[in-house]
């Protein structure tokens, strides 16, 4: 654990003056403490903060750490409160003897500033760390903002779940705000933008195929037996049964709901598989599970919603249900297994990058393309225009880029820019790239990723730095 968490350690404060790059040269004396982030904003919904802070090594012995803070249009006990409280202006929070970080909490007392009123923060520093040999070095102070600010950059570890990679996470950059669903919550995304097209939860390697008729209850095993067994990776054609990679809408394995009735066919829908339970040797994956088995659904237009019709493959009859348009989220989803309309990922323009188990589309070897399910994959929000490239280090360090060396001609809105491109899985890590984004509030950043694995070498635990250009 220690190990890891000095590699942690060094992202923060890029690194010790009183040491070099290399760990093994470090003073194993010294005790270094920084902020994880140099920054922390409150969005809107936010009621609370946990303020991280790490440890260059494990706590030699117990200690404090003192905090004071600088206002600004805010007052304590008010507009905010703390635990532990302060007292006299300072935050004392204990260090404990072999931890390798500490936290304290913020809570906001009131509702964030409207636009155009005044600002409201707090800044954080570091001012003494009672340990022998003991003292802050890097990022020494957090500003917390209770306005629309955004994140100066930070650490971040999604939570996605492990080996089994269980989850979805969607982040947003510039107010580290994590959305975490387990990525069987849905089966079915229903586009609310101005087309009626639906979406397949490519993270449980659905797919779909037309049928040539509009009669759902007509449809039997028997009829659709030989084309079952095209829609399988790693067969020739099978990407024609799944969404375009690249998020382009228009390209979705469903066709647009027509308004005309008889041009709405049936599709036969492979299920995927469930999420992954077993425990995979260690520095691999197992995301997929039970096979889940086929539905049969059609899905017209009814006084501008959809109506979605559904049932099991041999069944003669079926179920039905308007979904309506909302105009805050891109998508409203739902699950057929479960049978309802479900909440999954955040309103419009909310979040940049989706951390999940995607499914891709590959050139086979003998010839033609293929899907095929990919873990570790971090797709961008291209409905609300996150854009995004690749830098390679041998034509400039990430620790060099800055706002000067921005080439806006190679941005890209496709959800592939990052993929699965940053790692490579009997390798590990990619440490010669890192990415250059444009956020959905227009906030321009670099990020590199640090780690695919936690500290006993198990996958499904990214990490990522990243730091803003703006």
């Amino acid at each position: 654990m220690k190990s890891n968490y000095l590699v942690l350690f060094s992202l923060v404060i890029i690194f010790f003056t009183a040491c070099n790059k290399d760990d093994s040269s470090a003073n194993d004396s010294e005790f270094v403490v920084a902020f994880k982030n140099p920054s922390t904003a409150f969005a809107e919904t936010d009621n609370e903060k946990e303020i991280d802070l790490v440890f260059s090594n494990d706590a030699p012995q117990d200690g404090i750490l003192v905090i004071t803070y600088t206002e600004t249009n805010l007052t304590y006990g008010e507009d905010y409160s703390t635990t532990p409280s302060t007292q006299s202006g300072i935050i004392e929070i204990p260090i404990v003897m072999g931890t390798i970080q500490t936290s304290f909490s913020l809570e906001r007392l009131n509702s964030n500033p409207a636009q155009n009123d005044t600002d409201k923060s707090i800044e954080f520093s570091i001012t003494e760390v009672n340990i022998p040999n003991g003292f802050t070095q890097g990022n020494t102070t957090n500003l917390v903002s209770f306005s629309d600010t955004a994140s100066l950059g930070g650490s971040i570890s999604p939570n996605l779940g492990g080996p089994n990679e269980g989850n979805q996470v969607y982040l947003d950059l510039s107010t580290q705000q994590e959305t975490v669903v387990s990525r069987d919550k849905w089966d079915l995304a229903f586009y609310n933008g101005d087309q009626f097209r639906v979406k397949l939860n490519s993270s449980l390697f659905m797919m779909a195929a037309p049928l040539e008729t509009t009669n759902i209850d007509a449809i039997t095993e028997a009829d659709v037996a030989s084309l079952q067994s095209q829609m399988a990776f790693l067969v020739q054609g099978s990407n024609e049964f799944v969404d375009a990679p690249s998020g382009n809408l228009n390209e979705t394995v469903i066709e647009e709901i027509s308004i005309n009735l008889e041009e709405n066919k049936v599709y036969l829908i492979k299920m995927g598989s469930e999420i992954g339970t077993d425990t995979p040797e260690t520095g691999s994956v197992a995301v997929a599970g039970a096979d889940r088995g086929w539905k049969k659904i059609r899905v017209v237009q009814e006084d501008g919603a959809y109506k979605l019709l559904y049932a099991d493959l041999d069944a003669t009859t079926h179920q039905e249900i308007t979904i309506g348009k909302d105009n805050h989220h891109d998508f409203t989803y739902f699950s057929i297994i479960n049978e309802n309309v479900v909440d999954v990922a955040p309103t419009k323009g909310k979040w940049d990058l989706n951390f999940t188990v995607f499914t891709e589309v590959l050139d086979l070897p003998e010839g033609g393309e293929s899907a095929y399910g990919f873990s570790d994959y971090v797709a961008t929000n291209v409905l609300s225009n996150t854009k995004a490239y690749q830098v390679m280090t041998e034509d400039i360090a990430y620790q060099d880029f800055t706002t000067a060396n921005i080439d806006n001609s190679l941005y890209e809105v496709d959800q592939r820019v990052i993929g699965a491109n940053w790692r490579d899985v009997f390798n590990g890590l990619f440490n010669e790239r890192f990415y250059i984004i444009k956020d959905t509030d227009g906030n321009t950043y670099k990020l590199k990723f640090t780690s695919m694995v936690n500290e006993n070498g198990v996958r499904g635990y990214p990490k990522f730095e990243y730091q803003i250009l703006n």
